[in-house]
């Protein structure tokens, strides 16, 4: 197994792969190679591979607390997959609430202070795309009504830890706290509202935290895309067009006027400043997802868009850039018969890429969140298939709020045609460019004020 994790390190997988499943039919603790076998998968863009391995992760581990996290970590890697519908995950995510029948809930303490309490629970809080839609929540709030504490289960800090801790009326790092302890001491901080910024990303180690109940009303969401399946979670942060079905939840909407509102660091409001678009004779399209969102449906479409286009390109550009990876979307490139000719790999600093891409194309099922905001506030239109499940329309919830719902498909069909017409008719492009409402698309006072005004009426 150490030979399997330096291979791993070493960025290897295929090789690593092939040492765990000899070790499988002999390994005492089965657990932990499927475990490894979900990071091979990972490395090498395999969805379903690592949706699978985690299950088995799951299904072969003794031990509650490490069963919950790798539950945690397949139903995240099941959102990569085309087949997911409501059905299938309503069922799984009942699979892991059962995992917690027989937790110990805190008694709920009585209120004193005048101010309400309100505590944010994340596996850091280091600057990432999650970031990017939750830090105004934690800066900009008003201190006259409310009191604000960040929870974080990491040591890891950067200027934007730093930050948070300057504005907060109180940071803790819970890393080397268990997690009944960290959950006794943001209930004996007195927190009335819970925030878990986490979800099932990082496996879930928020929610184990959540399920003593520390705060009298819980809430997840920015952090994560989609019902979390847990009785203890009362609310999930939602709006009319990210989240028009409540019955594929187990928790209540917290239903805002937006779910989102995107504020841009430092470094991208520096690269908006200087950006300089320059126009190639083809006609650039751009694909800067997490690679393991594309699938074959999406590649397949990608085809028939540069076919349909032919002086056209494609950038792709994976937000892991792990060689394994983009050799992995290679070959399936290759696979699928799009020329070489027509593909282009994204910088090492993305940044220079929007200045070259005419058209992104959102990937589907599961569209880009943050990539879609940073694309639209870099003045790069984006194509969003819309789907019926939380998690594939975000994306679509993001071009509706910037304005540009006319950039919202319903179908694959309607993806190819939408994304041929723009590239054939640049001046109408340009014209949808121009309508982006930046101004809606960061407009976090408002933001920040509706989000408070729900946390007061609940």
């Amino acid at each position: 197994m150490e030979l399997a994790k330096k291979l791993l390190e070493k960025n290897r997988p295929s090789e690593a792969l092939e040492r765990l499943k000899e070790l499988l039919p002999v390994a005492q603790e089965e657990w932990r190679v499927h475990e490894l076998i979900g990071a091979c998968f990972h490395d090498l863009c395999d969805a379903e591979g690592a949706v699978q391995a985690y299950l088995n992760a799951a299904m072969t581990d003794k031990y509650l607390r490490s069963q919950r996290m790798h539950f945690s970590n397949y139903l995240f890697a099941l959102h990569y997959l085309p087949q997911l519908d409501a059905k299938i995950l309503k069922n799984e995510l009942a699979i892991y609430n059962s995992l917690y029948r027989d937790a110990e809930k805190f008694p709920p303490i009585k209120k004193s202070a005048e101010k309400i309490s309100v505590a944010y629970l994340s596996p850091n809080f280091c600057d990432s795309s999650a970031a990017r839609f939750y830090e105004a929540l934690l800066t900009d709030y008003n201190r006259e009504k409310f009191s604000v504490t960040a929870w974080s289960l990491s040591k890891e800090e950067d200027l934007f830890t730093k930050k948070i801790r300057r504005n907060v009326d109180g940071y803790f790092e819970i890393a080397e706290t268990s997690f009944e302890e960290a959950a006794e001491q943001i209930r004996d901080a007195g927190a009335d509202i819970l925030i878990d910024l986490g979800g099932h990303t990082e496996g879930g180690s928020t929610l184990q935290i959540a399920a003593y109940r520390p705060a009298r009303i819980q809430i997840c969401g920015i952090g994560y895309f989609d019902s979390t399946g847990a009785d203890f979670i009362d609310y999930f942060i939602g709006d009319n067009f990210l989240t028009p079905d409540e019955k594929i939840f187990t928790e209540k909407i917290l239903r805002l006027k937006n779910a989102f509102a995107f504020r841009p660091s430092e470094k991208m409001i520096r690269e908006k400043n200087i950006r300089c678009p320059f126009s190639y004779k083809k006609f650039v399209f751009g694909s800067l997802n997490n690679f393991m969102k594309i699938t074959d449906d999406y590649l397949l479409a990608v085809k028939k868009i540069l076919d349909a286009v032919p002086e056209s390109m494609i950038i792709f550009r994976d937000t892991t850039p792990l060689k394994s990876r983009q050799e992995s979307l290679l070959y399936r490139v290759r696979r699928f018969g799009i020329y070489p000719h027509k593909i282009c790999a994204g910088t090492d600093d993305f940044f220079s890429d929007y200045s070259k891409i005419d058209l992104i194309l959102d990937t589907f099922p599961y569209p880009g969140g943050m990539m879609t905001a940073l694309a639209l506030y870099m003045g790069v239109p984006v194509l969003n298939l819309c789907g019926k499940l939380p998690h594939t329309r975000t994306g679509a919830d993001i071009l509706r709020i910037a304005d540009v719902e006319e950039l919202i498909v319903e179908n694959i069909d309607d993806y190819i045609k939408k994304a041929v017409e723009m590239a054939n008719n640049r001046a109408k492009l340009a014209a949808l460019t121009e309508k982006i409402s930046v101004d809606k698309l960061t407009d976090t006072k408002s933001f920040v004020e509706d989000f408070y005004k729900s946390l007061e009426a609940i």
